[in-house]
Formats: structure tokens, C-alpha cells, sequence
């Protein structure tokens, strides 16, 4: 006789052995959701650096031609361990990739603690398990033993759970991060960390070191008994593993015989322990091999009807493949897998089929299934769920054979359309029955009450109608009757559904009473008493399955209706899913039940979680229910696809056939504007658009897990991701230039301005019918898609990168689609702004600022008012915005590369050269002596420094004419469509700027705005978006002293002006054509604005002063005594000096007179702008 010590003393938590078995179980399902979460969100740089380690000259390709960093060498296996100080050198050699290491690791760090602790959790599991057996066997808990605790059914179940989890995480952790790819992450962490902070670094690299299986290529060949020296590397003693065993061969641990009682269902029963059977006959692998007779027993119990085996979650595994490589429990599988058994399972559960679709159909039938009908048919409604779900998951399971000659023998009569509809009927019917049931327990004591108390009175009335006293009634009086339907009376009231057993019988005893009192003569001839009795004997009926109604139905209905051993499977029926949604919208009704019949994936893991109220709760629900909610939207976002496609022809529609109506028209020309055909196409896609909308509202809404899903936030969810998906794609294929010729430039922002234009005007048109804010989410989907192309390309010019599951404008709901890169950008916003740098090109072209546009030197207008506006048209504001910010970025590395070569070419010599001449040039109020000498020896001694200073001087003066012209367009713009909001900006931001200075006047009287007050940040994004800011006022970066720098700059000035000269038709500083270096004067001059605007103030009123030192100091040696040629005669040197002077103080808004402090008024006043050319 087995002694089984009561439940609840082992889960109590005075029991210690029992808190610490289900704290470790509660753990082991923490963990493998973690596993699972990381295994989804590797890293692409080590899969990157695995794929170029195993493919060394597709690595070389993709290195060359740049798409690829060399992540392959700073990223290694467990190799490193036995030479690191070769690898590290290696890495501390070269620059790159001392960089790029950086990156990885400011980047990637926090991911790669979470992948260290997992693994580590796992030892640490692990070794929790042998502790705790250790401490069972010392008899650290008192009255506790391992034969004690497999007694009791909690205990059992636990030690199984315990052993069996473990083995899921080594089966997960090889599958989901194959073993080179974890390598590389813990050796990254361990090289980032340092070996001191990882004390357990030697045990974790044994647990995770590479087992030669690799998931992701199913043609290779398994590793020789795999995964056996996996769960060798720390085993679990074999006793324990043996006792186990046992108690899953002879018992029915979870009791799930209950729910299935049908010999036909006992492997459906069975089938939790049949995959933790699985797994643990892993640790004991002389089972597999040799005990015949043991696996016979396994087989025939858990496996004489199925091969197919979920073992986590839908993880599943065909033994006929599997237990291949051992004897014993191949033999014991042989007798199921042969072609006979196959073909007659395959055929008794096709052919249940039809029945039960029959059957279903019936039940779920408008107005079928009802309270009544329930609670008299719960039993045969119970059997039919039960057969469908034991067919359900032969079929779907076994459908999945990975044996070829199994399969040949399934699939000829395996009809997948058929099985999902017996999964939605299945699932709809399930629904339907837990509302009805739980809606029954909910009421079960009212509606007890209600009919008691009808009974009761029934009776009552039947007592007072045979006293004889009651008016209007001419029956004789008979005291016995009316005594005895009192007696009733008071039985019936008396009766209490706490006690069913007892209230079951009484009822019976009462029912059985009341039709033997009708055989009464004065009774059977009075129609009115046999009514009354029978109503009576009709509301003790309803009592008698009111008491019956119990909260175990709902319990067994849950166990019957588990589906989470498909849950990977049922991914291969979404393509099925969605064409019904196309055929019939309302079949959203039925697969909402099937999502929430799919939510029973949760259960196996949070049920031990829940019970020990660990704080993984939260965290592991979140995690299965976002994987739930993904599901669902995959699933339902054939809706908003199917709205696009039809979206497509009312584009065309509306775009290329509607004529619009003119304010007047013809009485003759109504006829052709009608376009009857034309708008009855309209009209009919329209509707269509309408009817995919109330297919999925008619959802409704539902808890998937712990996420609630609202239907109409999951069609505007829907909606926004092919929107952007659309828009990403016709940007991206649309912004490509291959010739670059500025024709080809223009007719694609044209082409894409057409396509946006007519996809937003029918975006916009459609809003009404699938009731959502179409102009509102296409502004916040268009602007977080350039915002997130802007943010990715402008990493290449960022130390610490924002990585794309970084960014704040990526979404794992509304994903922005990631695109091949072309060389040179990463995406088209790179595209787009390296097209227009080329198409402005200070070396090829000519910016006139009075015509606000750049020409070619046949005066062709390249770049104008009008590409603005065409970028305008088709990137809108925010593309243009975005344009503007990648410009900054460039203009940053240009600024910062300019400074760092400029510290790297100041060598001690030119140096000490420099702080020479500022002696001799000081005071600079003064003219120096031997003018021409001093200044021809200082621009021959700092020639060489020149061409580096023209070349990235030029480039940024270009990148701020852009951003000129940007902020221009934007402004303009502003002023068109909200002259209000524009003017309210400007005001706004004049008086911040005088607050500010009011502030470093007298900072106690006027504190600066905080850290935490937005107003700042928030103010610089509204101006920026209406080109409020002048880019060459802008402090792009902060930039320590630079010795002699303003003097520097003058001696450029005056070794490149020459090289310049006005054209007064033109009205604008060219350059010499016979110059080898041609460089444009705009982009020159404000090239030097941008630059002296990143040092202190005072560098650019010493340029200034030395500037003005020259002119005076040339004027003085060059300029005749004679009064008539006095101011007249200046020399081309120093016309030159005045001209840049002029356009340096247009472009940087500098006031006249501050230049004036440094040269008299009257040079600038009397100039000849049309100096000598040469030719």
C-alpha cells in the first residue's frame, strides 16, 4: 500500500525541503525565458564575426567594398584563453581596431552581462540541485528524505520538474545560442571585465564550450550521441535520476487521467510526462541503450500511438530519429512506427474528423448553446472537446515528422485546411463554454435561491389551495395533502448547496415524491396541481444541476484545452489563417479564441513562479505574452495588407483616371466628369477597406496573457506598420542616383514627391472608413522614419553608437525596415545628402547668393529655390529637417578632422615662427616695418600647411550654405502655412536669448534654466523645424587654444585671396581659372565664418585686427603721395583683403563698424570692387 503524505504539507511554507524544491523550479523557469528572450536578441556583430572567423574570404569581400567591420578580430573563441596576450596585442597595435573594440564594448556591454549571467545562472541552478540532494542525504531537513518526498505527488512532481528543467536549459542554450557564437560572447564579456570580477569564468566556459551541433544548419549531422555529453559536463547522480524515472513510469503524477478517462486518450493524458521522460532519460543513457525492458514499459505507456514529441513550448522532437543511436529504445519504438500502425492512427484520426467538424458546427449554432443546454449537456460537450483536442494534437504534432518514410505515409491524407478549421471550432466552442460555465458559477447561488424559493412557494400555494379556505375555490378540503405540500414546503427551503452530496440526494427523494403524489385521484384530476407539480419538479431539476456546477469543470476544461505543445507549429498555419481572414473578415471572431486557447503556453511556466510569488512573475509574463501579441499581430496583419493592396488601386484611381470637378462646368461635360464606371470602382474598393475594418473590431477586446489587446489598436498597429513599410521601401528603392547628374537627381524627388502625394491623398481619403487619424499617423510614422535613418546614419560619425534595438524610434510593433546598404550610406537619407554635396561641389560649382543657387560654369542653375522645394514635396519637412541634422554631423568631423591635422602640422618650428611674427606684428594697431618682406617670408614659411586648410575649409563652407539654404526654405515655409506659430517662435526665442544675457550680466538676479527644465531642448526643436537658427552663428564643437591661430588665419587669407577676383556682373568673388586648386569664394568665405565661430570671441577680432594691419601696412608702402592717386591706386593684394572682409562680414552678420575698429572707414568707402583680373 503507497503512503502519499498530504499536498499541501510539502508545499506549505513551513517545509523547507519543499520552499527550496519549488524556489529551484520557480528559478529554472525564470531562466529559461531569459534564455529564450536572449537567444531572439543576439547581437548581429557576433554572428557577423562567427560568420567572417568560418568564411575568411567572404569576410575579405565584405570588409573591402565596406559593408562589413573587421569584427572577426577582435572577437574570439574559446582560443583566446590559451594565447590572449598574442590577441591583445594584436588589437593594441592597430588603431581600427582598437576603435572598433571600443565600440563594441561601450555598445554591447550591458547584453553581454545579461548573456554571462544567464550562463552562470545556469551552473549556479545546477549545482542548487545537487546541494539541495546533498543536504536530503545528510538530513539537513529534518523528517525529509528523496524516497519520501517522491511519495508525495508535489514532491515527485517537483524532483521531476527540477531535473527536467535543467535539461531543457542545456537543450535551449545549445539550440538558441549555438556554441561558437556563446564563446565569443563570454570571452568579449570576460576581456571587457577582467578575469577577477568573474569568479566563476573556468565553470561557466566548461558548461557552455562548443558541442559541435549546430541549429542552424539542419543538413549537418548530429555530434555522436547528442546531447548526452552535454548533460555529462554536470550530471545529476544516477540514483536520483533512476527514482525519478520510475515514478514517471508507474504514476500519473499531474492526475491528468482525470480529465482524459478514455483508454484511447492516455497518451494525450500523459503527454507532460512523456516529454519530461524524454528529457531525463538523457541523464541516464544506459537506459536508452540497454534496458530493453524498462523502455519497452516507457513506450507502451507513454508512446504506443506517437513519436512526435512536444518537450517545451512546442519544441518538438521525432523519436524515430532521435533514439536512432540507441538499441533499446529503438526496438521498444519499432512496434509504433511501423507502416500498419502508422496508416491506422493516420486513418482513425482522419476520419473522426468530419464528425466532429459536424459536431461542432451543431453546438456552436446561433442560439444552440445556452445556460440550460449547458448545464444538462456539460458531460457529452466535455467528451466532445476532448476527442477534438486529442485529435488536434495527433495531427498537428505528427504532421511535422521529420521521417521521411513516416512522412510519405501521413501526408497523402493530412488536409491542414481541415484541421484549422477544427482548431478555430474547437477553440470557439471552448470560449463559449468557459463564459457560459464561469457566468453559471458566478450566479450558481442566486439562481439556487430563485429556484428554491419558487419551489417553495409553489408548494405553499398547493397547501393553501387543499386547506379548503382559500376564496374561489370549490375543492374539498383535505387536511393530509395540505400538510404534506407544507412538509415540502419546508424540505425545499431547507435545502443548502454547500452540502451538494446531501442536497443531490434530497432533491432526488423530492422529485421522485412529487410524482408518485399525482397518482392521487384529487390530485391527477385538477390540471392546475399537476401543473404546479410539474413546474416544481422542473425548478428541483434545475437545482439538482445548479449544485452539480463546480469550479473542477473549469479546471479540467483549462487541462483539456491546452494547446502550448503547438506553439511553434501553429506558425506554419498563419499563411491559412490569414486567407480566411481575406475570404470571410468575421472568422476573426473565431480565431480570437484560438489566440486566447493559445495563451495556455503560460501556463506550465508561471504556475510554479506564481506559487513561490517570485519577482520573475512579472518579467516571464511579460515576456510570453509579448511573444503571444506578436503572434496575433502576424496573424492579423493580413488586414491592413489586404487595405494597402486595395489602397493601391484607389491611388490609381484617384491619381490617373478621376478627373477633379472644376468650380463651374458645361451642362454637355457633366457626363464625362461623372465618370460613372470610375467611381463605382471607388465605391466598391471602399467598401471592401470598410469590411476587412469591422471584420477585426469585431474582435473585441482580449487579454492575451497580461497584455490587453484592443482590436482597434491593433488595426491602427497594423495599419501604421505597412504604412511604414510602404513609405520606407519607396524612399529607399526611389532615392537612388547612379548617374549622378543633376537631371536624374530631380526627376527621382519628383518621381517620389508623385508617389507620396498620391499615397497620402488616398491615405487621407480611406481615414473615415477605418476609423483612425490618417493624417496624424502619417506625420508620426513619416517623421520616425527619417528620424531613425537619420539617427543610423549619422553613427558612422559617432564614437558611443545607437544601435538599432537602441534607437527610441525603432519598434518591435511598427518595425522600420532595415535595407541593403549601398557603398558609401547607410541609408537613403545618406543617400540623398552625399547627392546634394555633389550637386553643390565648392570645386565644380558657383554659389550666387542674390539668385540663392548654386550654377555650373556654363551658368546653368544646378541647385536652387526650386530643388529646395522639389525636397520639400517629396521628403517633406521632417526629410529635410533630417537632411539639415546629417549636415551638422558632417560638419562636426570636418571641424574636429580640421583641428586635429591643424595641431598635427603646427611643428615647433612653424611655432616658434609664428609666436616670432606676433611679436614683430604687435601692437596691431601699428604698421610694421619692412612690410613686404615680413609677410612674403611668413607665407613662404607656412605654404605647406595651405592645401590641407583650402580643401577642408571649402567643404564645410559648403555644408553651411547648405544649411543656409535649408533654413531659408523652412522658414519660408513657415511663413506660408503658420505665420502665427513663425512669429510666436521668433519672439519666443529673443527673449530666451535676452533672459540668457541678462543672465552672465547678473546671474544671482537671473538663474539659467535647469537641467531638468525642458524648456530649452524642447524650444531648439520648433525653431529648428522652422529654420528659425543661423547656422553660421552655431558653436558646432568645443575647441581648447590654438597658439598664433588668428594669426594663422590671416596668413591664409593672404595667400588665397590672390588666387580670387570680383566679377561685377556676377557680383560675387570667383576664382582664377588658371588656379590648379579651384575653389568657389562663397563657401571659402564662410568655410573661415564657421571656423573662427568655434574658438573664443576674441580669436575673431585679433583675425581681424591682423586683416586690417595688412591692408593699412600694404596701402602705406604701395599707395603714391600724390593727392589725385591717393586711395585710388590700391594694390590687387589688398582689394582682394577688402573683398573677403566685405563678404566675411555679409555671411557671418557681422556689423561694419566692428571691422572699422580695426581699418579706417574711409578705405572701405573708397574701393574699387572691379580689381585687374587675370586672365
Amino acid at each position: 500500500m503507497r503512503l502519499v503524505m498530504a499536498s499541501e504539507d510539502f508545499l506549505s511554507e513551513a517545509n523547507v525541503a519543499g520552499q527550496t524544491l519549488l524556489r529551484l523550479v520557480s528559478r529554472g523557469n525564470a531562466i529559461i525565458a531569459e534564455l529564450l528572450r536572449l537567444g531572439d536578441n543576439v547581437p548581429p556583430v557576433f554572428r557577423i564575426a562567427l560568420a567572417q572567423q568560418n568564411d575568411p574570404k567572404a569576410a575579405a569581400r565584405a570588409i573591402a567594398d565596406g559593408s562589413q567591420k573587421r569584427y572577426g578580430d577582435i572577437i574570439f573563441n574559446f582560443r583566446y584563453l590559451k594565447n590572449y596576450e598574442l590577441y591583445e596585442k594584436r588589437i593594441e597595435d592597430s588603431p581600427d581596431l582598437l576603435e572598433l573594440d571600443t565600440e563594441v564594448r561601450e555598445g554591447y556591454l550591458d547584453i553581454l552581462k545579461r548573456f554571462y549571467q544567464t550562463f552562470e545562472s545556469i551552473y549556479k541552478y545546477v549545482q542548487d540541485i545537487l546541494k539541495f540532494l546533498e543536504e536530503l542525504e545528510e538530513g539537513v531537513f529534518i523528517q525529509q528524505t528523496l524516497d519520501g518526498i517522491l511519495l508525495n505527488q508535489d514532491g515527485e512532481q517537483l524532483m521531476a520538474e527540477a531535473v527536467y528543467l535543467y535539461g531543457v536549459m542545456m537543450l535551449f542554450m545549445d539550440r538558441h545560442i549555438e556554441g561558437q557564437l556563446r564563446e565569443r560572447l563570454i570571452i568579449s564579456y570576460l576581456r571587457y571585465k577582467g578575469h577577477t570580477e568573474l569568479p566563476l569564468i573556468d565553470e561557466v566556459c566548461k558548461l557552455c564550450c562548443t558541442t559541435g551541433f549546430l541549429p542552424d544548419n539542419p543538413t549537418a549531422a548530429k555530434p555522436k550521441h547528442y546531447p548526452i555529453p552535454l548533460f555529462k559536463r554536470y550530471p545529476i547522480p544516477r540514483p536520483v535520476v533512476e527514482m525519478i524515472i520510475g515514478r514517471l513510469r508507474s504514476d500519473d503524477i499531474y492526475s491528468q487521467m482525470q480529465c482524459y478517462p478514455l483508454p484511447d486518450h492516455r497518451s494525450t493524458a500523459l503527454a507532460q510526462q512523456a516529454s519530461m521522460l524524454y528529457i531525463i532519460l538523457y541523464f541516464a543513457p544506459q537506459i536508452l541503450k540497454r534496458e530493453q525492458a524498462i523502455m519497452r514499459e516507457i513506450v507502451d505507456k507513454h508512446f504506443s500511438d506517437n513519436w512526435v514529441v512536444s518537450y517545451y513550448l512546442g519544441h518538438t522532437i521525432d523519436l524515430s530519429l532521435e533514439w536512432q543511436p540507441y538499441q533499446a529504445a529503438k526496438t521498444a519504438l519499432d512496434n509504433t512506427t511501423t507502416p500498419i500502425n502508422v496508416r491506422n492512427l493516420m486513418k482513425k484520426h482522419t476520419d473522426y474528423m468530419p464528425k466532429l467538424l459536424q459536431d461542432l458546427t451543431h453546438y456552436l449554432r446561433e442560439g444552440e448553446l445556452t445556460s440550460e443546454y449547458v448545464l444538462g449537456s456539460h458531460a457529452k460537450l466535455m467528451n466532445c472537446l476532448r476527442q477534438c483536442n486529442a485529435t488536434i494534437r495527433w495531427l498537428i504534432l505528427h504532421s511535422t515528422t521529420e521521417n521521411k518514410k513516416l512522412k510519405e505515409l501521413i501526408t497523402p491524407t493530412f488536409k491542414a485546411d481541415s484541421l484549422l478549421l477544427l482548431i478555430l471550432n474547437t477553440a470557439q466552442l471552448e470560449y463559449t463554454l468557459k463564459k457560459i460555465f464561469q457566468e453559471l458559477l458566478n450566479e450558481k447561488d442566486a439562481k439556487w435561491n430563485e429556484h428554491k424559493d419558487l419551489g417553495a412557494s409553489r408548494m405553499q400555494e398547493l397547501a393553501d389551495y387543499f386547506s379548503g379556505d382559500k376564496p374561489l375555490t370549490v375543492v374539498t378540503k383535505n387536511e393530509n395533502l395540505q400538510k404534506w405540500f407544507q412538509d415540502i414546503s419546508t424540505q425545499v427551503s431547507n435545502l443548502d448547496y454547500n452540502d451538494s452530496v446531501a442536497a443531490g440526494r434530497k432533491i432526488q427523494l423530492l422529485q421522485q415524491a412529487l410524482e408518485e403524489v399525482e397518482q392521487f385521484h384529487q390530485i391527477e384530476s385538477s390540471l392546475q396541481v399537476k401543473q404546479f407539480l410539474g413546474d416544481t419538479r422542473q425548478f428541483l431539476g434545475q437545482m439538482l444541476r445548479i449544485v452539480n456546477i463546480r469550479e473542477q469543470y473549469l479546471v479540467t476544461l483549462q487541462a483539456v484545452a491546452d494547446l502550448s505543445y503547438a506553439w511553434l507549429i501553429i506558425a506554419n498555419y498563419i499563411s491559412l489563417m490569414q486567407e480566411r481572414i481575406k475570404k470571410d473578415p468575421s472568422s476573426t471572431i473565431k480565431l480570437r479564441s484560438t489566440f486566447i486557447k493559445l495563451a495556455s503556453i503560460m501556463d506550465m511556466p508561471l504556475i510554479r513562479i506564481g506559487q513561490v510569488r517570485s519577482p520573475d512573475l512579472y518579467s516571464v509574463s511579460e515576456y510570453y505574452s509579448e511573444i503571444l501579441v506578436a503572434f496575433v499581430r502576424r496573424v492579423m496583419e493580413i488586414i491592413p495588407v489586404s487595405m494597402f493592396q486595395i489602397l493601391n488601386s484607389i491611388i490609381e484611381l484617384q491619381t490617373n483616371q478621376l478627373k477633379e470637378l472644376p468650380t463651374k462646368l458645361e451642362k454637355a461635360e457633366l457626363k464625362d466628369f461623372a465618370q460613372l464606371d470610375s467611381r463605382y470602382l471607388l465605391a466598391k474598393h471602399t467598401y471592401h477597406v470598410s469590411m476587412f475594418t469591422e471584420g477585426i473590431l469585431a474582435m473585441e477586446t482580449t487579454l492575451v496573457g497580461i497584455i490587453k489587446v484592443e482590436p482597434k489598436q491593433l488595426l491602427e498597429e497594423g495599419i501604421r506598420k505597412e504604412l511604414v513599410f510602404k513609405l520606407a521601401n519607396a524612399m529607399d528603392k526611389t532615392l537612388i542616383f547612379k548617374t549622378g547628374k543633376i537631371d536624374e537627381f530631380e526627376s527621382r524627388l519628383k518621381l517620389l514627391a508623385n508617389q507620396l502625394d498620391g499615397f497620402s491623398r488616398s491615405f487621407q481619403y480611406i481615414q473615415d472608413y477605418v476609423n483612425i487619424y490618417g493624417l496624424k499617423i502619417w506625420q508620426e510614422e513619416f517623421s520616425r522614419i527619417v528620424n531613425f535613418n537619420v539617427e543610423q546614419e549619422c553613427n558612422s560619425f559617432l564614437k558611443t553608437k545607437v544601435y538599432e534595438h537602441q534607437s527610441m524610434y525603432q519598434s518591435s510593433a511598427i518595425p522600420i525596415p532595415h535595407f541593403t546598404p549601398i557603398p558609401g550610406s547607410v541609408n537613403f537619407v545618406g543617400r540623398l545628402a552625399r547627392a546634394l554635396l555633389q550637386h553643390t561641389d565648392y570645386r565644380t560649382t558657383i554659389f550666387l547668393d542674390q539668385m540663392s543657387a548654386w550654377y555650373d560654369k556654363e551658368g546653368r542653375e544646378l541647385v536652387g529655390i526650386r530643388t529646395f522645394d522639389l525636397l520639400l514635396r517629396s521628403v517633406g519637412v521632417f526629410g529635410v529637417i533630417g537632411l539639415d541634422k546629417l549636415l551638422c554631423f558632417m560638419i562636426v568631423k570636418e571641424l574636429q578632422t580640421f583641428i586635429a591635422t591643424l595641431r598635427q602640422l603646427i611643428d615647433k618650428n612653424i611655432a616658434k615662427f609664428l609666436n616670432d611674427l606676433t611679436q614683430e606684428l604687435l601692437p596691431v594697431a601699428t604698421i610694421p616695418t619692412n612690410t613686404f618682406k615680413l609677410y612674403s617670408t611668413a607665407l613662404t614659411n607656412t605654404a605647406k600647411l595651405w592645401p590641407a586648410f583650402v580643401a577642408s575649409i571649402a567643404r564645410i563652407g559648403q555644408m553651411q550654405l547648405l544649411r543656409r539654404q535649408i533654413a531659408n526654405s523652412l522658414n519660408f515655409l513657415t511663413k506660408l502655412d503658420s505665420n502665427i506659430l513663425g512669429l510666436t517662435l521668433q519672439i519666443m526665442n529673443d527673449s530666451v536669448l535676452n533672459d540668457i544675457r541678462n543672465h552672465y550680466k547678473s546671474p544671482d538676479n537671473h538663474p539659467y534654466p535647469g537641467e531638468s527644465n525642458p524648456l530649452l531642448f524642447e524650444l531648439t526643436k520648433y525653431l529648428e523645424a522652422t529654420g528659425i537658427p543661423e547656422p553660421q552663428s552655431k558653436i558646432y564643437i568645443t575647441t581648447g587654444p590654438v597658439p598664433s591661430f588668428p594669426l594663422l588665419m590671416c596668413l591664409f587669407v593672404i595667400s588665397q585671396m590672390p588666387k580670387f577676383y570680383f566679377d561685377n556682373t556676377l557680383r560675387a568673388i570667383m576664382y582664377n581659372k588658371r588656379e590648379k586648386t579651384l575653389v568657389d569664394g562663397a563657401p571659402f568665405v564662410m568655410g573661415i565664418v564657421t571656423l573662427m565661430k568655434q574658438f573664443h570671441a576674441s580669436y575673431t577680432q585679433e583675425f581681424l585686427d591682423y586683416l586690417g594691419q595688412y591692408v593699412r601696412g600694404m596701402i602705406n608702402v604701395s599707395v603714391g603721395g600724390d593727392e589725385k592717386k591717393k586711395l585710388a591706386d590700391y594694390p590687387t593684394e589688398v582689394i582682394n583683403v577688402l573683398l573677403f572682409l566685405e563678404e566675411y562680414c555679409h555671411y557671418s552678420k557681422t556689423p561694419r563698424k566692428t571691422v572699422e575698429s580695426s581699418l579706417p572707414a574711409f578705405i572701405f568707402d573708397n574701393f574699387t570692387h572691379g580689381a585687374p583680373r587675370d586672365a
